[in-house]
């Protein structure tokens, strides 16, 4: 017979079960849950009708971590349990239900934040990559217009103009005027330089940091399909006793 024999104020569940398999026992006993549920689950090939199974499956699924195995083993269980053993189901599947709510809840941000830090990021490293391209662009016909700049102020000098005030100042003015955008075209290209190495090093930062909600959210995401107890939480009594304290 598979019943209920003690439900503390700790939530502490103790169950007895039908004979059970000396595999599974010893697999319990060492923490390897995960070869105790291979047992069960030959023990469930072999005998699929057996009552007790599907609790034992489920309490060896949390203890593992596996929410989505828990709850459905869990709910096959719950038509074939008695009264006390349906409280404790329902208890169960409650308190696994507002578990995944918010794991999934914290999943979901963690996505976006990850997702928003990486966009800007990339974005940032692309910016940054163009003004690379641009800046020795500037730079390149900064120097072009200083190569023009110093071939009308040679004309000024030629020996017709010289005589000429007129002509002389007229091409030191064009020449004047192509140095000053010359050295725009040298600022341009310096501060496209400069600020992309500095809009680099943020693109670099968002992205990096664009790992932890990541790694965070992958983490909520296996949650989603198992809450894990840890190995302490279940722990055989001896005889057909099992003790999991959630």
């Amino acid at each position: 017979e598979f019943g209920l024999c003690h439900f503390a104020h700790d939530i502490t569940a103790r169950f007895r079960a039908q004979p059970t398999p000396p595999s599974t026992l010893k697999s319990l006993n060492n923490g390897a849950f995960v070869d105790s549920e291979e047992e069960w689950r030959r023990v469930a090939f072999f005998a699929p009708n057996w009552r007790p199974l599907h609790f034992n499956l489920a309490v060896l699924a949390e203890a593992q971590g596996k929410l989505g195995t828990a709850v459905s083993e869990y709910k096959e269980f719950r038509p074939h349990g008695s009264p006390d053993e349906q409280l404790i189901v329902d208890q169960r599947l409650d308190e696994l239900g507002r578990r995944k709510m918010k794991i999934s809840g914290a999943y979901k941000r963690q996505i976006a934040l990850s997702a928003t830090s990486m966009t800007l990021g990339v974005g940032a490293i692309g910016g940054a990559v163009a003004m690379f391209i641009l800046g020795p662009r500037q730079t390149e016909k900064a120097k072009e217009w200083d190569a023009a700049a110093e071939q009308v102020a040679a004309m000024g000098n030629a020996p017709g103009c010289v005589e000429d005030t007129s002509c002389y100042n007229y091409y030191q003015e064009q020449a004047h005027v192509l140095r000053a955008d010359a050295d725009k075209f040298e600022n341009r290209g310096k501060y496209l330089l400069y600020g992309g190495i500095y809009v680099v090093i943020i693109g670099l930062l968002l992205t990096t940091y664009s790992i932890i909600p990541l790694r965070n959210a992958i983490k909520s995401k296996r949650q989603l399909d198992g809450i894990n107890l840890g190995k302490t939480r279940l722990k055989w009594n001896g005889g057909a006793g099992v003790t999991l304290r959630f």
